[in-house]
């Protein structure tokens, strides 16, 4: 740690010792008051020109004399300079607690260099106590508006440490920017070791972001003093590791100078962008940014994935690799990236618009995707496109028939996309529909109903009972199901939208959960089933059937089978996209499981890989948690039986 250098302490004792720290954005105005005695500024000249050029242990050593110094001098305004000093020794020491006591005791004094000082000791001991947050607010104010480079030094190190310990990283490489920016030149060096380090720990999407806002380009453009090249040297490293042709693409438009040793390898990886490459055994996973919605989804869908690859399970020779259609790239750009790493299978889609884009991009290429949303219907044709996921409208549908057929209507619906809920709103207040669930839906708890995904699907939901439909975006208001009596309401929203709709629903009101409401359903209420799904420690309030064989019996140990192996890795049972991309994942293994184990880049032989893919996957068969189905049976959409099932008692 660098000494505050013995000339330009001393020159705090001139009256113009304030004007080098003008006052602080919205603070006050920094004293100029630190006139020392002529006697006290030459005892104190050689002890500072001593603790600047020493060494850890040379300053430590000076505590007896800078005491003694200050007993000496206790009413002179030098006193204060030896006090933040012995601050200083403290902090080297270790003893935090007292480099924060002698520091407060100088700031208390009022606003001055020397208080400057004492606020940066200060911001470090508590960064070095644990405490990054407070720390960074007592130091951000600070910077570049140091004089002495001794003390800027100190200032950009720990304050770009408090940054990074916060998690605040695009501060944390704003600061980097000005620490490597005003280091000594005899200290460059050692500055940018300590700055590539720390890149490493920031996560590379907010790298990327400062490649592309400029954030990391000072001011000077050398490469010694300029933040780029060691950003752009963290981000070469990753897009090699990752085989991301995206990210080297995006290296040598952005930051091509800057790039050093390591441009060729990122050229090489770059001009791959259209080569087919197939690595055994290697799955590869796009996820949206594009909404909320999909974001959440994504991570479930990625949760799943993982699960069905066995990924989690020890010896899984499965390899998953991933990327999302956000920033500046495209669905295209990110699926070329991910066949470029060699996957031989694609999973996609966790909204239609990009399920539609990635089956356009399966048929381009001849790889197989498995589509975790449906596309557009103009979409489903291919050899290559596989529909493993459903449209959500398909639960509400289900269950809002299910309602009007026990004559809980009208029915309202609470939550889910705002184009469902459009649709639904096409119905007058009071409507009914005729569509029922079928022939099942007995009054006995454990009844259940079914009807096939298909025709229904496109129909309006106001075809089916939905008079009333609502967002959950705020506070639920329960005065919104008076005007037309509802007597049904299917909750097609998040955890929160539903609890807030129960709390607010009248106990005469039936509730029916579609597939993305992941709550226990309450006694009494009509929950949509598909498969095994929703997996739950035990089927809510179902009565086991009586019999050998029967198939909700063995349904139900299925269904506790696979609930026990996922909360062995997981703290809650799977959601729908999870069980969706546990779906897709098993069936995603069962395509490349058996290729061959050396990888290729050889056209004829990658076309042919990806061929075995889609045919293995085809007419792979393998317990499902979405579907009863045991695969797809030779088609290319996975048939899937929409019901649902009664908790138990009534509310």
């Amino acid at each position: 740690m660098a000494a505050i250098a013995a000339a330009a302490l001393l020159a705090l004792a001139a009256a113009a010792a304030g004007a080098g720290c003008g006052a602080q954005d919205g603070g006050a105005p920094v004293s100029p008051a630190l006139a020392g005695s002529p006697a006290a500024q030459a005892e104190l000249r050689p002890l500072l020109s001593r603790f600047a050029n020493g060494a850890h242990a040379e300053r430590i050593a000076l505590e007896p004399e800078l005491l003694a110094f200050r007993g000496r001098h206790a009413s002179d305004d030098l006193a204060r300079v030896a006090t933040v000093h012995l601050a200083w020794i403290a902090l080297e020491r270790g003893d935090l607690r007292r480099a924060e006591a002698l520091a407060a005791e100088v700031e208390a004094a009022g606003r001055s260099a020397v208080g400057d000082l004492a606020r940066v000791i200060r911001g470090a001991a508590l960064r070095r106590a644990g405490k990054p947050r407070p720390a960074f607010g007592v130091l951000r104010p600070l910077v570049s508006k140091m004089i002495d480079p001794y003390v800027r030094a100190l200032l950009n190190e720990e304050v770009t440490a408090a940054a990074m310990e916060a998690g605040a990283w695009t501060q944390a490489i704003e600061l980097m920017s000005v620490w490597l920016r005003e280091a000594d030149d005899d200290r460059r060096a050692a500055v940018r070791a300590q700055i590539g380090a720390q890149l490493r720990e920031v996560p590379i999407d907010h790298l990327v972001w400062a490649l592309r806002a400029g954030r990391a380009t000072g001011e000077v453009v050398s490469p010694e003093v300029d933040l780029r090249s060691l950003v752009a040297e963290r981000l070469a490293i990753v897009a090699r590791e990752r085989r991301d042709v995206a990210l080297a693409k995006e290296l040598l438009d952005r930051a091509d100078a800057a790039l050093g040793t390591q441009r060729d390898a990122i050229f090489e990886l770059a001009a791959g962008a259209g080569a087919a490459r197939v690595e055994p055994p290697t799955v590869g996973l796009l996820l949206s940014t594009r909404t909320a919605a999909s974001r959440r989804r994504g991570v479930e869908i990625a949760a799943g994935v993982a699960h069905g690859l066995g990924l989690l399970r020890p010896g899984s020779d499965a390899r998953l690799v991933s990327r999302d259609d956000g920033g500046e790239g495209s669905v295209d750009e990110a699926l070329n990236s991910l066949t470029a790493e060699g996957a031989a299978v694609l999973i996609a889609g966790s909204d239609r618009e990009q399920a539609t884009e990635a089956a356009k991009f399966a048929r381009t290429h001849a790889i197989p995707v498995l589509l975790v949303h449906p596309p557009e219907p103009a979409a489903l044709d291919g050899a290559f496109v596989f529909v493993v996921g459903e449209e959500p409208a398909r639960s509400i549908e289900v269950l809002a028939a299910a309602l009007a057929e026990r004559g809980a209507k009208p029915v309202a619906l609470v939550g889910g996309d705002a184009d469902v809920r459009k649709d639904a709103e096409a119905a007058p207040p009071g409507a009914t529909g005729a569509a029922t669930a079928g022939a099942a839906g007995a009054a006995t708890a454990g009844a259940t109903g079914a009807a096939t995904a298909g025709a229904a699907g496109a129909a309006s939901l106001s075809e089916h009972g939905i008079a009333l439909a609502l967002p959950c975006d705020g506070t639920f208001d329960a005065r919104a199901l008076r005007p037309p009596a509802i007597r049904g309401m299917v909750l097609a929203g998040d955890a929160r939208c539903a609890d807030q709709a129960l709390r607010a629903a009248p106990r005469s009101v039936t509730i029916a959960l579609a597939f993305e409401t992941a709550i226990a359903p309450p006694p009494g209420s009509l929950v949509a089933t598909a498969g095994l799904f929703p997996l739950l420690a035990a089927p809510s309030g179902a009565q086991p059937p009586p019999g050998a064989g029967d198939p909700r019996a063995a349904s139900a140990s299925g269904a506790a089978a696979a609930l026990a192996a996922w909360l062995a890795t997981h703290p809650s049972p799977p959601s729908f996209w999870a069980a969706l991309g546990r779906d897709a994942g098993v069936l995603a293994w069962a395509g490349v499981q058996r290729l061959p184990k050396t990888g290729t880049e050889d056209p004829a032989e990658v076309k042919a890989r990806r061929l075995a893919a889609a045919s293995a996957m085809s007419t792979a068969t393998a317990e499902l948690w979405t579907t009863a189905a045991g695969g797809f049976g030779g088609r290319r959409v996975l048939p899937r039986v929409i019901g649902y099932r009664e908790s138990g008692k009534a509310r």
